[in-house]
């Protein structure tokens, strides 16, 4: 009975350790910085001592490093860890936006931003007759696309006149043509946190998007669809993304879990 109790009682600290860990990787992971042991005790609300032999044992494994008074940091263990995670954004994202295809019957996408373009990253075609269907890894202008003013919109407004420049090339007719016009689209986006645009970069094609921002960087998802479709559809499939959205966000992490 006794071996029992003493059991449980390792368990229980072991426990109890890994947790104490856990809030000191997080104190960490919001301020890039760095924090002396007072201020991380400070921010998980632990005695100093308790913090100081946490982090030596962290910093033994590589998940923070020390610099002196100035300090202490995430270490290279666990950036690695991320960089491996980062490479499976795709395989953590797959069955959401199989979630989301199913739900809306349309054609969805995860897109990254690369200077000016956007590209499809990867794709779930939608089973049906009439539908659209990406090219993989097509570079497509970050302006005219609902993706890329998504994810500008986590830009300010002057890193987007600094990226885009004030004249933009027409993909279609109907592209935007002026960084005025586009600003003004991308402060709706910013208050809706839903970008759309019909034609604008295929002709008879429209697309419904959100920016996600995780800890493996930020990433878009898109709804695609014939523009027939759009306007009778588009309450549910705004719905639909916004549920896939925070999902994701959830398996993943936010980039900083305060906001």
């Amino acid at each position: 009975m006794n071996n029992e109790i003493l059991a449980d009682e390792e368990r229980s600290g072991g426990i109890q350790v890994i947790s104490r860990a856990a809030a000191i990787l997080n104190a960490l992971g919001s301020h890039p910085e760095g924090l002396s042991l007072g201020a991380i005790a400070n921010e998980v609300q632990l005695p100093r001592s308790t913090v100081q032999r946490i982090v030596a044992a962290l910093a033994e494994e590589g998940m923070v490093r020390t610099e002196g008074a100035g300090g202490v940091r995430l270490g290279p263990m666990l950036l690695r860890l991320v960089s491996t995670i980062h490479t499976d954004v795709i395989a953590i994202a797959s069955p959401y936006l199989q979630q989301l295809c199913n739900e809306t019957e349309e054609t969805v996408s995860l897109g990254r931003a690369s200077g000016r373009q956007i590209s499809n990253i990867h794709y779930i075609v939608a089973e049906r007759e009439l539908r659209v269907v990406p090219k993989f890894g097509l570079n497509l202008p970050i302006y005219s696309t609902s993706a890329g003013r998504a994810l500008l919109s986590m830009k300010s407004n002057q890193e987007i006149r600094q990226l885009v420049g004030e004249t933009l090339e027409p993909a279609t007719k109907n592209t935007v043509k002026d960084i005025s016009t586009l600003l003004t689209k991308i402060e709706q986006v910013r208050s809706t946190g839903i970008s759309m645009e019909s034609g604008e970069t295929v002709l008879g094609v429209s697309t419904m998007s959100t920016a996600i921002e995780t800890i493996l960087g930020h990433y878009s998802i898109s709804v695609l669809m014939p523009t027939e479709r759009f306007g009778s559809r588009q309450q549910k499939v705004e719905q639909a993304i916004l549920r896939c959205k925070e999902s994701l966000i959830g398996e993943i992490g936010r980039l900083n879990s305060a906001k």
